[in-house]
């Protein structure tokens, strides 16, 4: 029987220059699949994360250790305990803080920071995509979409006349992103360039932390050219961006993102150096790009593949201006909001990861300092404790709770996080997608190959493996 007093709780913070602790050593009493000797249980983990970790906390509990190299990792399939992590503003739960030591003492970043330090920064950053900024940001966005849907619809279908709606979607939503970020326009190399460089960090961090499979660094061919030099290119576009901005005589006069960083940045009370600033700006680019386009996609498919949500969803559509939307016509798309949340719910989603600074129980298990804690996104969404009919598309979930037969738990429900570090983008999100979906179903017609399936392929941002090839024609 596990003690009351967790063993760790009065430990001193390890610090490593390697990043390699709780390897073998610490939570050992945690139960967990025994894994391989030195591989532990990756290439299991690596063939299906989701499965995987579904089946891994059905059979050992909501506590679980799963072995990998270098480092194991916790995984907490209660939303009680996920909150516990998630929503500590003690700091003795971090995002990437102690993941690597060497790493933060050289990296500022929003991302790698903790405690005043990091409320101070987010102070800064919240209001440019609510409040006060989420007009403006969802106007560049719409005009953005607008202006390029056609175009990108039209360079992603090939001579057959089949177009690969995934790429359409995601260089859409690339270029809203950059039009409320940055305003000035970018050349179609700038863009390339960005749309690879984003796509590669994106497949780099996932993973290094263990959500994704190292991307192919040798493969010359496919859409997304995974090359290490492409994460240079565009880190270089926006450092210039950044360097433009800082020296233009018109700093304070564009309301978009990059403005409020700029000028938001000049009165932090901890100073940050240059790199920080484009580390940042990158952040925020990257974060507001791969995810929510991986989502917009997931959310066509879904919808497609239903025959009755598409026919609400075109329904829907007809009762906004989509060329003029405002932020409330957009809102009152509920059943293309609840399509959205839907999808969301069901995407393969393997982690959100904290990092323990001090000792701390779950469930009765002691966990020891600098553990990685893994808090499985898709295993709780497709939980049937928490959801009826869990592997279900059903919108009617989020569409009308009067009808919602899911009993309410904290955290049941992971899409954009939570506690501290909470996605600052949330409420714009909330916009942008829905609108994107409904521009979509309201001017063209989408046709799915016969007896196709949906097969993911997982990371930060899951996407379609092989594209979402179909026809599409106006309407």
């Amino acid at each position: 029987m596990t003690s009351d007093k967790c063993p760790h709780a009065a430990a001193p913070k390890v610090h490593s220059e390697t990043g390699i602790t709780s390897r073998r050593f610490s939570n050992r009493h945690v139960p967990g699949p025994p894994g391989h000797r030195f591989m532990g249980s990756y290439p299991e983990y690596s063939k299906d994360r989701n499965k995987f970790l579904r089946d891994a906390v059905r059979q050992y509990g909501d506590v679980c250790r799963i072995k990998l190299p270098l480092r194991d990792l916790v995984v907490l399939g209660n939303p009680e305990d996920a909150h516990v992590a998630m929503g500590d503003t003690s700091g003795d739960y971090s995002k990437f803080g102690n993941y690597h030591p060497m790493l933060q003492k050289r990296q500022n970043g929003l991302s790698f920071i903790e405690g005043e330090i990091f409320r101070e920064r987010r102070r800064i950053v919240s209001p440019l995509v609510t409040r006060d900024g989420l007009k403006n940001t969802f106007a560049a966005n719409v005009e953005a979409y607008l202006d390029s849907l056609e175009s990108n619809i039209a360079a992603a279908t090939d001579s057959d006349g089949v177009t690969d709606m995934q790429e359409a979607i995601f260089q859409t939503l690339l270029r809203g992103v950059l039009k409320q970020t940055f305003t000035e326009p970018f050349t179609a190399q700038e863009i390339d360039e960005l749309h690879n460089g984003l796509a590669t960090f994106t497949k780099f961090l996932g993973s290094t932390l263990k959500i994704a499979d190292p991307p192919n660094l040798v493969r010359p061919w496919g859409p997304y050219k995974i090359r290490p030099w492409a994460v240079y290119s565009a880190a270089m576009i926006v450092k210039n961006r950044v360097v433009e901005r800082q020296n233009s005589p018109s700093l304070g006069t564009y309301g978009d993102v990059l403005d409020g960083m700029v000028l938001g940045y000049k009165k932090l009370k901890t100073p940050m150096t240059f790199w920080d600033l484009c580390f940042d700006v990158a952040t925020m680019t990257s974060a507001s790009y791969g995810t929510t386009a991986g989502a917009i996609t997931q959310t066509v498919v879904r919808t497609l593949l239903d025959n009755e949500a598409t026919d609400r969803v075109v329904d829907e559509c007809g009762s906004v201006d989509i060329s003029q939307p405002t932020i409330e016509s957009v809102r009152s798309l509920h059943w293309v909001k609840s399509c959205f949340e839907e999808s969301i719910r069901m995407q393969g989603l393997p982690l959100l990861l904290r990092f323990t600074s001090k000792g701390a129980n779950f469930q009765g298990f002691d966990i020891a300092p600098n553990t990685m804690l893994g808090i499985p996104i898709s295993t709780i969404h497709r939980d049937p404790r928490w959801w009826t009919d869990p592997d279900k598309f059903d919108p009617n979930r989020f569409y009308d709770k009067s009808k919602r037969v899911d009993q309410p738990r904290l955290l049941h429900y992971l899409a954009w996080g939570a506690g501290p570090h909470r996605c600052t983008g949330a409420q714009l999100g909330y916009l942008i997608a829905p609108y994107l979906v409904a521009l979509i179903f309201s001017r063209y017609k989408i046709e799915v190959p016969a007896n196709w399936s949906l097969r993911e392929d997982p990371g930060l941002a899951p996407m379609i493996k092989g594209g979402f090839k179909v026809r599409v024609t106006p309407r």
